[in-house]
């Protein structure tokens, strides 16, 4: 009887249980940018990492105990003085990596900072080097292999417009000057035949391509600043990688692996965060999903048309996550908005019937009775499973899979950290 009214729950559309508040933790300042989940060591031991606008770096366990803090303690001449802004010189925008750099089976943590240092600290919050830019560092750090030399290089960009590469010890391998600044993380294309690509994108609108010497192989040039990390797949399953990034210009961007446009996609407003690549729908393709500053999440076909969208009330400017959050074997797509909520949506949409003679309005089809967008019947659009109001604009949020839960961890830009679980018995 227990699998046949589950059977009929995932006809029907229906989700039993709750989404509930598992803890709350405060920091002392506003955070910036999302926080990040991953065990830090072989044993499995996970830990939440995240920076704030007054220069702290926090480890959490699971339950939101503190391992450590680490301050940015840097003094400044008065000199510097004059071109930053004291109260937010030592601000975190971009989010940290957590990555074991140097092979010793513990991750240690790589992140820049508005006063342009970018710092690698220990697994226990010890810093092991620093490196100085000429400006801001408001990218999250990307750590790969680019030359095949068996050890990872770090490569990230500043608003002083180049794109460093460093080895893991802070030492300058080379640097690339691009035409402005750079708040754009990097992401890396390998093709089939192992050739290199760093693809990043610039405030001028510029999306860059360097080989792994740091030559520049092309460039794209949008309407609008980039502050996006580009992200790349193989949308179409075919073996070929594209190239997907949002910029300023209110455009979604997607380019061949050779700079050449494959098809955009335009929102209305501006889109300022990664895009998620998931298959949404069992088809064996890359679906696209983002969230814009016109307050909508979008999910794309691989080809750019709109499968779905929903609206909020406020900006979404945090990737979303495409996760089984409920173990039901359908997709969820779990999004923050700057509307101060977390909001669940059904990966695959709803669909609404065509309208018919005699019927008011448009009809559902069956299970799709949950809140939803309104569209011209015969479309899908996107479907609210569960919505969690939070004390604060949403500005990131990561996941965490423990204790046999699935914890979805929120930056909150006010300065918390919500760990959010869902609950089958209420």
């Amino acid at each position: 009887m227990a699998k046949l009214a589950n059977a009929l729950k995932r006809l029907s559309g229906k989700k039993s249980g709750k989404i509930e508040k598992k803890w709350v933790f405060e920091a002392k300042a506003p955070i910036l940018s999302s926080p990040i989940a991953a065990d830090i060591d072989q044993r499995g031991n996970p830990a939440i990492v995240f920076g704030t606008k007054s220069g702290e770096i926090y480890m959490l366990g699971e339950d939101a105990q503190v391992k450590w803090v680490y301050n940015i303690k840097e003094e400044m001449s008065p000199e510097q003085m004059l071109f930053m802004d004291e109260e937010s010189m030592k601000s975190i925008y971009g989010t940290p990596k957590l990555i074991d750099i140097n092979k010793d089976n513990r991750k240690e943590v790589v992140f820049g900072s508005d006063i342009g240092k970018l710092y690698a600290l220990d697994s226990n919050g010890k810093l092991l080097w620093d490196f100085q830019a000429r400006d801001a560092i408001r990218t999250s750090p990307l750590v790969e292999d680019i030359n095949n030399d068996f050890r990872f290089e770090i490569i990230f960009g500043s608003r002083d417009k180049f794109l460093y590469v460093t080895d893991n010890e802070g030492k300058l391998i080379w640097k690339f000057e691009a035409e402005s600044g750079i708040e754009s993380s990097a992401a890396v294309l390998k093709d089939r035949k192992n050739n290199i690509q760093i693809i990043f994108g610039s405030n001028d609108g510029i999306i860059y391509s360097l080989n792994e010497h740091g030559d520049l192989l092309w460039k794209f040039k949008t309407k609008g600043k980039i502050t996006a990390q580009p992200v790349i797949g193989d949308l179409y399953g075919n073996g070929n990688l594209y190239i997907i990034v949002g910029s300023y210009d209110n455009n979604l961007y997607v380019l061949d692996s050779k700079g050449s446009l494959e098809w955009q996609f335009a929102a209305k407003g501006r889109i300022v965060s990664a895009v998620c690549l998931a298959d949404i729908n069992k088809d064996n393709k890359l679906e696209i999903l983002f969230g814009s500053c016109d307050n909508n999440v979008y999910a794309l076909n691989p080809k750019g048309n709109k499968i779905w969208s929903y609206e909020t009330d406020f900006w979404i400017v945090s990737t979303p996550i495409v996760m089984d959050l409920d173990d039901d074997g359908r997709l969820e797509v779990v999004v923050g908005s700057y509307d101060k909520s977390l909001y669940i949506l059904d990966a695959q949409g709803s669909f609404l019937l065509n309208y018919m003679p005699g019927v008011s309005g448009a009809t559902q089809q069956l299970g799709q009775n949950v809140d939803i967008i309104t569209s011209e019947p015969g479309q899908f659009c996107g479907k609210k499973l569960w919505q969690f109001k939070t004390d604060g604009m949403v500005v990131g949020s990561t996941y965490l899979d423990s204790q046999k839960k699935k914890n979805i961890v929120l930056g909150i830009k006010s300065g918390k950290l919500d760990d959010i679980i869902y609950n089958p018995e209420s």
